[in-house]
């Protein structure tokens, strides 16, 4: 059975791929290190979801840049477990992604984009 972390990584996924422009926003490496990327703080969906993408610094690999993006649990979090992880270190990265920046992508790109995504933070998921 999954755990309430892997769970809540799966319905911020849902929440992600639900918006073009959500996407758009992580495929695209916009914001600045510290801030959200997905969802917007406060609003039900932050408190529902227990959990949020925020982006992290760019980092080169190879000769290309890249965004470093992290997974974190909300101290809001309506789900007991993950508040309780929460308040116990509310800056802990649980995984990581980082995804080529580019700015030329076709819809096809994005979308193998996201799928590569939602893979490394599966993948990287530590608990």
């Amino acid at each position: 059975m999954p755990s309430k972390t892997k769970k809540s990584l799966e319905a911020l996924m849902a929440y992600i791929k639900q918006s073009k422009s959500r996407r758009a926003t992580i495929v695209r490496g916009q914001g600045e290190p510290g801030h959200r990327a997905a969802p917007a703080r406060g609003g039900n969906h932050d408190a529902r979801i227990g959990s949020r993408i925020d982006v992290g610094e760019i980092i080169k690999k190879a000769g290309k840049e890249y965004r470093r993006y992290k997974f974190q649990l909300n101290l809001n979090a309506q789900d007991s477990t993950l508040k309780k992880k929460a308040a116990q270190d509310s800056h802990k990265v649980y995984s990581t992604a980082d995804l080529e920046i580019k700015g030329d992508r076709t819809e096809e790109d994005e979308e193998q984009a996201m799928r590569d995504f939602e893979e490394q933070l599966s993948k990287n998921l530590r608990e």
